[in-house]
């Protein structure tokens, strides 16, 4: 079965679009598996398929991946979590799964943090214990 089409209701379901139950045999548009739309719903939705307008997860990964340098941008982790952002965006994502996506979009990011780790501030503590330790070892030693 290649998605989306328009096909016949094998059993009782919700439209994603107005939440309104759909008896079987009804007619509905099947975005992707789990995702259906009422015909009239279904209309709206097959004219928008072509549309991709990021949406809140998807605009939120982009902003956290412009911290990395260029070359994690370009990397399949990132272009995978934004594929898996943009779904769960566009609700092509069945109820059901919405927590994995959303566990592996987290993971991804995770992995690319460790593959580049942010750019830490130049931080004076370590050359202020140094010059302490220095001071005292003179004092220590009568200098």
């Amino acid at each position: 079965m290649s998605y989306p089409e328009w096909g016949v209701s094998a059993g009782p379901v919700r439209c994603r679009g107005c939440k309104e139950a759909l008896l079987p045999g009804s007619p509905i548009w099947i975005k992707s598996k789990g995702v259906y739309y009422c015909n009239s719903c279904g209309l709206i939705a097959e004219q928008n398929l072509g549309e991709i307008k990021p949406g809140g997860i998807e605009e939120g990964l982009i902003r956290d991946l412009g911290k990395f340098p260029e070359e994690a941008i370009d990397t399949a982790l990132s272009k995978s979590a934004l594929y898996m952002a943009r779904q769960l965006d566009n609700g092509d994502v069945a109820p059901r799964e919405v927590t994995q996506y959303t566990k592996e979009i987290r993971l991804n990011f995770l992995q690319i943090m460790e593959l580049y780790p942010p750019e830490e501030e130049a931080d004076d503590t370590e050359d202020r214990r140094e010059r302490l330790q220095e001071r005292r070892r003179r004092e220590a030693g009568g200098i």
